[in-house]
């Protein structure tokens, strides 16, 4: 009820007496109701956003009143969980619509390189630098530094507030995509520490989302099952709220994914579908390990070249073609062996000569069409630059693809199958015809069929007790699922999928324990520039892991057993080699021996059936 209406009451009170009084507020009550009740989806989301940021705003004043009357170290750490919750409900719509300011709210507490200028960094700011001051020695210099990071998420949560017209931007086909990747984010993100690495605040952070997007959805769908499902998680992230024994893939399992079902039925109802332009995934399945999660166009170029099976028949027939390379010996499947995991087995890739060893150990091309970075460096975008540079590097192929688009116009099976596959192309043979024929050959590579997949989909047969463990280890304790990130297990970013992450690990040189020393490659530096990308690398596949042996980069670890001793000591650091700018954390994980093979049993379960098949 307004002002106006409420004077015009008093004003009858004392004119009409209290009966009539009475009936007529009852009228103007009843006129509110309706009024609220008319109000527009985009309103009532706004209310509830603006309220949310609110509440953020109250606790972080009361966090830094608390610093200023210098309260007890427990008692800031208690404020400033209350700031968290309340900011992750917040969140919800702040990731979605603000993505740039949520980066200095809530993003990982190491520098950001500046993009147009490689020597220059974005230094850390937000919740997570305030977790690291209240969750480690306090001291006067940190509780300043606190409350410059206070101010500064105040400011921006104002500008949030005083926004003209915010409404506005919370369309239907909008808000149904935000909520479906705040609950992405949820299931792969928050529940597995990586929004609060050190305070290990993770699972009543993801239910405070939760409980956001439960309301935020109720503006537009209410029913009896829906709120089931989202009071039931809720209360199970509520009753179970100690992360390194926390239930990971009962969580999932019985209660993220039904609501992840929940919200995508949702988000293909007419009101809410969203016509602008590809994503990374698909919203016309309900399963997220579902083989047909991720929209393998989104991550190839245009429609014209997207795959077909045309397109895939040709590109075969060149991959295992040498004609491509300089002594007309090598093919890609030289070094990219079906019956390999189209890995070659060595500790690093053989030059074209056969002479000499390069630097770097040869990938599976299986799941690497969903990368949106290629080369261990990061350099090439699009697996077509990928076979460009490959080809024409001397000492990997030393090809020319001008000279192979002369040759294959000779050759008649080849100018029939490049007719099938290209042609609208005016010119059928041309060397971007032949990368991207290669190229739909390798997207064609997709593997989701593995024992772990097909548990996740309800076939609670597949997985042994030792590999559940394992998965609660690897998403939990462990911390592999904050840089492998599901359901792809690589360093494909949820929730938006868009951005292929590196990560600088300390990689030893050799697997001598006694005498290690860092790995001279530079990796991702040698094409950014960047100092924060020294021996930076890209975040490789775990998905028939057991297959792709030696591992790194550089091939250093013979055995996954290697591999996970080497995290568990807290990669490079642990073996005192460590470069300034590593981004895995340096303390240690303390697995077990018996953890370390739960982890393991678990890594295993991610073989695919499709890919033994080549063996």
């Amino acid at each position: 009820m307004n002002i106006k209406l409420l004077k015009e009451t008093i004003h009858i009170i004392h004119r009409t007496g209290f009966k009539f009084a009475c009936l007529f507020g009852g009228i103007l009550f009843f006129s509110s109701f309706f009024y609220n009740a008319r109000k527009s989806n985009n309103e009532q989301v706004d209310a509830l956003f603006g309220q949310q940021v609110q509440e953020t705003l109250s606790h972080l004043k009361n966090l830094k009143e608390a610093i200023d009357k210098k309260v007890n170290k427990k008692t800031l750490q208690n404020k400033f969980r209350a700031v968290r919750l309340s900011y992750k409900k917040a969140a919800v719509l702040i990731d979605y619509f603000y993505p740039a300011d949520s980066k200095l709210i809530n993003s990982p507490a190491l520098p950001r390189p500046v993009d147009d200028s490689p020597g220059l960094f974005i230094p850390p700011h937000g919740l997570q630098v305030l977790e690291e001051i209240f969750f480690s020695e306090i001291n006067k210099d940190s509780l300043a530094l606190a409350k410059e990071e206070i101010a500064l998420i105040q400011k921006i949560l104002n500008q949030f507030l005083r926004e003209p017209n915010r409404s506005y931007k919370f369309k239907n086909e909008y808000i149904s995509e935000a909520l479906c990747k705040a609950l992405i984010r949820v299931m792969t993100l928050d529940i597995s520490g990586f929004d609060s690495p050190v305070a290990q605040y993770s699972i009543p952070e993801s239910a405070a989302a939760l409980q956001s997007i439960h309301s935020l959805l109720s503006v537009y769908h209410r029913s009896t099952e829906s709120d089931r499902l989202f009071e039931n998680a809720i209360q199970y992230l509520q009753t179970h709220q100690q992360f390194n024994r926390f239930d990971q893939l009962t969580f999932f399992t019985d209660y993220a994914q039904p609501l992840y079902a929940t919200l995508m039925k949702m988000s293909r109802e007419p009101s809410f579908v969203s016509t602008e332009g590809k994503r990374p995934l698909n919203t016309s399945n309900d399963n997220f390990f579902s083989p047909e999660t991720f929209n393998v166009s989104f991550f190839g170029p245009s429609k014209s070249y997207a795959v077909t099976t045309e397109k895939v028949a040709l590109g075969k027939k060149l991959f295992f073609d040498p004609l491509l390379s300089s002594t007309k010996i090598r093919s890609c499947a030289s070094c990219h062996k079906p019956e390999l995991a189209f890995t070659d087995g060595l500790k690093t890739a053989l030059s074209i000569d056969g002479k000499k060893y390069l630097s770097r150990n040869t990938p599976t091309l299986w799941n690497s069409v969903f990368q949106t970075k290629q080369f261990y460096d990061s350099r090439a975008s699009m697996l077509e630059h990928q076979l460009n540079a490959v080809v024409h590097n001397p000492e990997e192929m030393g090809g020319s693809l001008a000279q192979s688009v002369k040759v294959l116009s000779t050759i008649p099976s080849y100018v029939t199958l490049f007719n099938a596959a290209y042609a609208g192309e005016e010119e059928k043979i041309n060397q971007y015809t032949i990368a991207n024929a290669i190229s739909a050959y390798v997207r064609s590579l997709v593997s989701f069929n593995s024992s772990f997949d097909q548990y996740m989909r309800g076939d609670k047969s597949k997985l042994t007790r030792e590999e559940k463990k394992g998965f609660n280890l690897f998403m939990g304790k462990a911390k592999c699922g904050t840089c492998h990130f599901m359901p792809l297990f690589n360093g494909l970013l949820p929730p938006d999928y868009t951005e292929t992450e590196s990560e600088v690990i300390g990689v030893p040189a050799t697997n001598d324990k006694s005498n290690s020393r860092l790995d001279p490659d530079e990796g991702k530096y040698n094409f950014t520039k960047s100092p924060l990308h020294k021996f930076a690398f890209k975040t490789p596949t775990l998905r028939n892991i057991e297959l792709t042996a030696p591992y790194m980069h550089n091939g250093v670890y013979n055995t996954l057993e290697e591999v996970m001793d080497f995290y568990n000591k807290g990669g490079g650091s642990g073996l005192k080699i460590a470069p300034e700018n590593q981004t895995l954390p340096d303390e240690k994980l303390n697995l077990s021996k018996k953890e370390i093979r739960a982890v393991i049993a678990f890594m295993r379960t991610l073989t695919d059936s499709a890919v033994l098949k080549y063996k």
